[in-house]
Order: structure tokens, then C-alpha cells, then sequence
């Protein structure tokens, strides 16, 4: 299965972020019908626009962002799951999934991100914790790691439930966690995906319609009910430059979408500084991460350089740094120190880790 390029960015940790504001024209704040919305920068953590970015709000289906990414922490998407009765009770999913029968984790995570299965929710829940109550304290648990004081998950699927709720900053912090892992990255952008199950084979179409018809769409989770209406985690990247966009309680996610994404791109990059609140800081408490571990392993030694290779160099973290400040000292792309040093989370960088910057 082929790989992505992706791009890990230090923002939004799991620090509280106070003080975001952006300036945007009247006429987008009046033409934008979402409750609430984050428009970010990915690379500098810059906020484009916001509205209400703490009102907590039902998420709908968005709710499997975390539901995935618990998943890919405790499985790695290997093996399997065998269907019982009780994942199948729940409304029916488009390609609903049979008792008895045995579908690899990998096949029900992307049935999960791409069709938004509700019964593969809970397969994958109960896979992970063990039942449906463990799973959804692991949830609550993972998400407060996240940073995620104002959220509060009932269940896996994002199925209506009583005080249920996320808000747009909350969501965005799950929704960076996610494309922080190549491979759930990949899934959110696939278009149609092929499911073999006892039902038969179906041909799942990804929910987000902006996908091939949005220049730059890139991977994307949709959520809707009645009381949610709308509900939108997306990215999209344009000559380099990725904008992140949460939307809560829109009643045309695909308009709001589109009039955000156009208007950020239309505004000139900005240049973070290393103090400002919504970059992360070395320094502030590391995400607790899932077994198996999985981030910066034992850097490798420096190759002998040839005349045409460039010096390798070595930095000491220091505290107050970030990955993208570090990455501007030595004129060197995030991804390239992230690939090089096999982070796979840029919270958990930390005052002396040895960094090898190629």
C-alpha cells in the first residue's frame, strides 16, 4: 500500500491556546453560515478565521477522527475483528456488516474514515478496549491528552447522545493528531474505497464531496445528523501551503467550506514567531502516547558526506523552541527533521532531545 507525503506541523498543542483572533472582512463573517469554524495555518499555526471556536456543540460523525486514531495507536491497523450482535444494533451504516463474520482492522478503518460505517465503529471499538463503555472512556481519556478540555464522547460513531459534544478548537487538536499519521492521512483522501464483507463487495464513495472537485482538497472527515446539521474536519494544500478547517452545526458545510478555504488561501503566508501562544512550545507537557510506543527513536549516525552532499548537523532542543523554529535556523523543511529523526508527534518534542538535521 503506497505511502503519502505528509506535513507535521507544531501547532495546536495540548496546552490550552487563549488569545486566537484573526481579522476577516464583514462580508465573509456574514456569508459564512456555520455556527461555529477554525480556519488554521498548518505550518505556522496562524488562525485565518473563528467563530465561536469553545461553544461546545454535537459532532456528529467527526467523532470517528478519534475513534481512528485510538485504533491506529493500539493496533497499528493489523488483524482482525470478528462481528458480534451488539456492533450491528446501531443505525445502519451503508455497507452493514454481518454477525460472525471476520473483517481485518485495516478494512473497517477505512469503511470507518471513508464511509462512515456506524456499525464499524463499534466493531473497532470493542477490538480495541474490549467492550463499548471501555472504549469510550479510552476516548475521553485521549482526547483530554489532546488537550481537549470541552469535549465530552458518548460513543464511537458520533450517533446522537445526550451531552455529547466537541468544540472547533477541541476537534481541531484531534483532527492534527490524525494527519500526524501518514497512514490514517492517506485513508481520509481516499475517494472510493472497495469493501469485501459478508454482504458482498460494495464500492464505498468517500463522504467528502469537495474531493476531486476542490482544487487541493486533501483528507477529510464529514459528520451530519439533525441536531448536529453539518459537521467538517478538512485539509487542503495549495502551492505548498496547507489551511486547516474545523466547521460545527453548519447547515451547508460544502459553501462554508469553500468560501473559508478560498479566502485563506487568498491571504498572504504568515510568519510565526516562536512566542506566539499558538505554536507549540517545548517545554509544556508531552502527549502521553498509546502502546506500542511509537515517536522518536535513537537518532542514526551522520553518513560520511561526499562533496555534493551538505554538512549533517546536530541540535540540542532547547527549551522555548519549536520543530518549524528549528527548521527556519537551519533552513531545513519539517518534514525533513521529522522524517530523518522518525517523529511521528510533534508534541512530544522535549528541552535536550539530540535532533539530526539533514
Amino acid at each position: 500500500m503506497r505511502r503519502v507525503t505528509f506535513t507535521l506541523v507544531c501547532v495546536l498543542c495540548c496546552a490550552p491556546l487563549t488569545g486566537w483572533t484573526a481579522e476577516h472582512p464583514s462580508s465573509l463573517e456574514s456569508q459564512v453560515q456555520s455556527e461555529a469554524a477554525l480556519l488554521v495555518d498548518a505550518q505556522s499555526g496562524e488562525v485565518l478565521f473563528s467563530r465561536k471556536p469553545d461553544a461546545p456543540l454535537p459532532p456528529a460523525s467527526t467523532v470517528k477522527l478519534l475513534t481512528a486514531l485510538l485504533v491506529w495507536e493500539k493496533t497499528r491497523l493489523e488483524g482482525s475483528v470478528e462481528v458480534v450482535r451488539a456492533d450491528t444494533q446501531v443505525e445502519a451504516s451503508h455497507v452493514p456488516l454481518r454477525e460472525g463474520e471476520v473483517v481485518s482492522v485495516r478494512d473497517l478503518t477505512t469503511a470507518l474514515l471513508v464511509g462512515s460505517d456506524n456499525d464499524t465503529a463499534m466493531a473497532l471499538g470493542r477490538k480495541v478496549a474490549g467492550s463499548h463503555d471501555a472504549f469510550v472512556k479510552l476516548m475521553n481519556e485521549r482526547a483530554r491528552e489532546l488537550g481537549c478540555t470541552k469535549s465530552a464522547f458518548h460513543n464511537p460513531n458520533g450517533l446522537p447522545s445526550p451531552g455529547q459534544a466537541t468544540t472547533a478548537r477541541d476537534l481541531m487538536r484531534i483532527f492534527r493528531a490524525v494527519l500526524a499519521v501518514p497512514e490514517l492521512r492517506r485513508i481520509c483522501s481516499v475517494p472510493v474505497f472497495t469493501l469485501k464483507t459478508a454482504v458482498g463487495t460494495q464500492h464505498v464513495k468517500n463522504h467528502n464531496k469537495l474531493l476531486g472537485a476542490y482544487t487541493g482538497m486533501g483528507p477529510a472527515k464529514t459528520g451530519w445528523t439533525v441536531l448536529s446539521r453539518h459537521t467538517y474536519a478538512a485539509s487542503a494544500t495549495r502551492n505548498g501551503r496547507e489551511l486547516w478547517l474545523v466547521l460545527l452545526k453548519s447547515p451547508n458545510k460544502w459553501n462554508d467550506a469553500r468560501l473559508l478555504f478560498d479566502y485563506g488561501f487568498a491571504q498572504q503566508k504568515p510568519e510565526p514567531r516562536a512566542t506566539d501562544p499558538q505554536v507549540l512550545m517545548v517545554g509544556q507537557p508531552p502527549v502521553k502516547p498509546l502502546a506500542p510506543t511509537v515517536g522518536l527513536r535513537a537518532p542514526v549516525e551522520a553518513p560520511v558526506e561526499t562533496p555534493a552532499e551538505r554538512q549533517v548537523a546536530r541540535h540540542t532542543v532547547q527549551r522555548g523552541e519549536t520543530l518549524w523554529s528549528i527548521s527556519r535556523t537551519y533552513g531545513v523543511n519539517v518534514d525533513k527533521i521529522m522524517v530523518t529523526n522518525r517523529i511521528s508527534d510533534p508534541t512530544r518534542l522535549h528541552p535536550g532531545m539530540d535532533l539530526q538535521i539533514p
